[in-house]
């Protein structure tokens, strides 16, 4: 079922200086608040959401330039660009394991969701299909709709 992942508290500037060593990214104080910003802010971040966080501690850094770190977090395998329901909003996901994506086209909320028995029948639908001339890696599905608030439930009527 639906396994949220849990807000994680800052990194060390150690753990977030060898995340970037292990990727074979030079450890910039621009880079470095970049990736805490992004580790630390809450859902699926915008890269201005990123830049109004790292301005706050260094206020030279342009959104251009967090543009290009997170672009490049993406190459390096740090992070994932996930579609957003705004279109042309590019959002991150630091979370890289296998997971899926639910948007709420009322909120614009991007809700992760995680689904082991999904994900064997994706791969066992590919597996029987089979794609002539591909070869999938991965998979993660967006799927929009709104969220569903459950009616209450009516109180059984008294005995009088």
């Amino acid at each position: 079922m639906h396994t949220p992942h849990p807000h994680h508290p800052a990194p060390t500037p150690e753990q977030l200086q060898q995340q970037l060593a292990d990727v074979g990214l030079r450890a910039t104080r621009q880079r470095l608040l970049i990736l805490e910003s992004l580790l630390v802010l809450p859902g699926h971040p915008t890269a201005e959401q990123v830049h109004q966080r790292v301005t706050e501690q260094l206020s030279s850094v342009s959104l251009g330039t967090v543009y290009k770190a997170l672009d490049s977090f993406v190459v390096a395998g740090l992070t994932r660009r996930v579609a957003s329901a705004e279109g042309s909003r590019r959002r991150y996901d630091a979370d890289c394991t296998e997971h899926h994506h639910l948007v709420c086209a009322d909120t614009r909320e991007i809700i992760d969701y995680c689904d082991p028995q999904l994900d064997e029948l994706i791969r066992g639908f590919f597996a029987d299909k089979g794609l002539p001339g591909f070869q999938p890696h991965s998979f993660s599905l967006h799927v929009t709709g709104s969220r569903v608030v459950d009616p209450p439930t009516a109180e059984p009527a008294q005995q009088a």
